[in-house]
């Protein structure tokens, strides 16, 4: 849980989309490679569209999809960050957060063309709405996922985690990103 984060930023001058997750998991971060676990992340942006060909390395994935464009949709740029950059942990449960790393991504919005940001962790978007840059949108105590938000020109949307089974379907989700 005390190690540097290995998870190098992909932040592009232009974006047409930027994943902020919440931290460096343990196994990605040894890996130094984004969602390199497993193939889950992987298989939901191209179950969504978002990704027109399958990646089988989970350590490719990362270098295709966030260091090139050629197989993502329409060939838009993808970048990834995390709200937490200073901790490696794998339970969500260690991982705090607060309104400077919220800072530091507004940031990143202000310093770069940013067209969607993609909140992908519940704790990533509960640390967005007490900042006051979101509201989520629930109904019935069920999240409704999707656009939750603007800042400036960018278009601010919350989708559930790839990882964990409690939301099915989660390529409904990740498709809004593209529609």
């Amino acid at each position: 849980m005390n190690a540097k984060v290995n998870l190098m930023e992909y932040v592009h001058p232009k974006m047409d989309l930027l994943f902020v997750a919440l931290n460096a998991p343990e196994v990605s971060n040894a890996n130094a490679h984004w969602f390199s676990y497993n193939l889950s992340f992987w298989n939901l942006l191209y179950r969504a569209g978002l990704i027109t060909q399958t990646i089988s390395d989970p350590m490719e994935g990362d270098v295709k999809v966030f260091g090139g464009a050629e197989i993502n949709y329409e060939n838009w740029i993808f970048g990834v960050t995390d709200l937490n950059r200073e901790l490696v942990a794998t339970k969500s449960n260690q991982v705090i957060t607060d309104s400077n790393q919220v800072e530091r991504i507004l940031s990143i919005l202000e310093n770069n063309s940013v067209n969607r940001v993609c909140l992908m962790h519940f704790m990533v978007a509960e640390e967005f709405e007490k900042y006051g840059t979101i509201v989520r949108n629930w109904q019935n105590g069920v999240n409704e996922f999707g656009i939750v938000g603007k800042y400036k020109s960018t278009v601010i949307y919350e989708v559930p985690f790839h990882s964990g089974n409690s939301i099915p379907n989660k390529e409904i989700y990740y498709s809004k990103l593209i529609n």
